[in-house]
């Protein structure tokens, strides 16, 4: 399945597929979760970050197990150096034997914005502060233990998302109109039809 999972750069300069990033320079090496099993969707943000989502297994021995299953995100930017990316954003949660974690659409903006739709979900967190480069050697924390500015959960139909240039006005779109979110001041509006308070 992981295969199928491709996106391009907006200029054009970068594409993933197959599992691997690739670049004018050529591949880049990404870093992954111990028991890394496969990446299950992609996509590039306006300013070239890639969003990758991801699951990771859980390896047994007669001692027992190593862990446990996780599904998530990590966000991946590029540096100066064209065969570097950093991670400056990381989000996941455990997963049961038998399920699954394959997002239908996720955003991601520098200033700590990240919103994903799962399963008739629409998961949304603000931190506070951005985080900047993230430190693969030692598991960094999620972005969900760090300090949030605003963090919410809403069930719906919908297809896709869309963040503004400012990450502050979040766009969830489903067959018989939209959600818009103002993330800053808290506000809801179905529609346009007037804004209310989440």
């Amino acid at each position: 399945m992981s295969d199928l999972v491709t996106a391009e750069s907006p200029d054009g300069e970068w594409q993933f597929a197959h599992d691997v990033l690739r670049g004018p320079r050529g591949p880049v090496e990404l870093p992954t979760m111990d028991f890394f099993e496969r990446w299950t969707f992609a996509r590039f943000c306006p300013g070239g970050q890639l969003i990758l989502a991801f699951e990771s297994g859980q390896p047994w021995s007669e001692y027992g197990s190593y862990g446990d299953r996780y599904g998530g995100f990590q966000i991946m930017a590029p540096t100066a150096d064209p065969l570097r990316w950093a991670m400056v954003g990381l989000e996941f949660d455990y997963r049961s034997h038998d399920a699954t974690f394959v997002p239908d659409d996720a955003v991601w903006h520098p200033r700590g914005v990240l919103a994903w739709l799962h399963d008739g979900c629409l998961f949304v967190q603000v931190l506070s502060h951005p985080r900047g480069e993230l430190e693969f050697s030692t598991l960094p924390p999620r972005d969900s233990e760090c300090e949030l500015h605003r963090c919410f959960e809403r069930w719906g139909d919908w297809r896709s998302l869309e963040l503004d240039l400012a990450g502050q006005l979040l766009t969830a779109r489903d067959a018989a109109g939209c959600d818009r979110y103002d993330l800053v001041d808290g506000l809801h509006a179905r529609d346009d039809a007037g804004w209310e308070e989440l």
